[in-house]
């Protein structure tokens, strides 16, 4: 993709100014995690996993799971590729491609990395929703790999929701307290028939819409 020379140079500048900012931000946030115990005893039985996280959550994702050198499949976009320089700042890295653009070779790049033991995340609403309906990739990626899907959202007890965007963004606002809850991880086998593949997809569905449910409950205890 043939770049002008203002696009090089907003793709060097704003990556590296929303990083920043996002670091000197994180300080004046009170993280406090909600049912990680059966996540962390995965990464302790060297378990592979593949983050589902809802598009609304894919701003502060980065920086609340960095330097887990972590595999995020990112749509192959303009915009893609600033959350992409994101990512990489965050000691992360990314696949390119969607369900929209390039999604079968995204696909099996992200298996093999999976199968070589590098974990993966996922938005299964993305790149353009509908936001909080899971699309086949995420049971298509753990099926193949035998990875393990864990559900993971935030929500501040202060925060900005982007209420006019298809996904409802959610941005926690300075020196709020910052509910990070994760799911309990769901295994899909290696073989599905139809009925099978649409059970899991309803599984995984139900069990995202319930993290982020059981988020959101403990943030409005807190407030």
């Amino acid at each position: 993709m043939k770049r002008s020379i203002k696009e090089r140079i907003l793709l060097f500048i704003i990556p590296l100014l929303v990083s920043t900012l996002q670091r000197i931000y994180g300080f004046t946030l009170k993280r406090i995690d909600i049912n990680k115990e059966p996540f962390l005893q995965l990464k302790k039985e060297n378990k592979n996993y593949i983050y589902s996280i809802w598009h609304t959550n894919v701003f502060f994702s980065p920086y609340l799971n960095r330097n887990q050198n972590v595999n995020v499949m990112i749509s192959d976009s303009r915009d893609g590729e600033m959350i992409a320089r994101v990512v990489r700042y965050f000691r992360n890295r990314s696949i390119r491609g969607s369900t929209s653009k390039n999604g079968i070779r995204a696909l099996k790049t992200l298996v093999k990395e999976l199968k070589a033991g590098r974990p993966a995340a996922i938005t299964p609403d993305g790149p353009r929703g509908p936001a909080f309906q899971i699309q086949p990739g995420i049971i298509q990626s753990a099926m193949m790999s035998g990875a393990a899907i864990v559900p993971f959202h935030y929500e501040a007890t202060r925060q900005w929701i982007a209420e006019k965007a298809w996904d409802k963004h959610r941005i926690p606002k300075p020196f709020s307290h910052l509910i990070v809850r994760y799911g309990d991880p769901i295994f899909v086998p290696a073989s599905l028939d139809a009925d099978q593949f649409d059970f899991f997809m309803k599984e995984v569905q139900h069990a995202m819409l319930e993290n982020m449910r059981m988020c959101q409950e403990k943030v409005n205890e807190m407030k």
